[in-house]
């Protein structure tokens, strides 16, 4: 009888030590996977683009101030 009882608490020992083996991984796959993925990168500002064309001679002084006083006008009415 002594046997028998001795049999089932490793048994049951080993079952909850792999429940545990098995949450760490799953712990771990979820870590990895988490910090794996890119972080989004935040887009250019208006201004930024503006200002980037006017430094390339995409566009004209004129073309950029009016631009610029568009933008302006649009951040104050938010």
């Amino acid at each position: 009888m002594m046997q028998m009882g001795a049999g089932m608490g490793w048994i049951l020992f080993a079952g909850i030590l792999w429940v545990l083996v098995a949450g760490a991984a799953v712990w771990v796959a979820v870590r990895l996977v988490h910090q794996s993925r890119p972080r989004p990168t935040s887009l250019p500002s208006p201004l930024d683009i503006l200002e980037r064309r006017f430094a390339a001679g995409k566009i004209t002084r004129d073309d950029f101030d009016e631009a610029r006083a568009r933008l302006r006008e649009h951040q104050l009415d938010l």
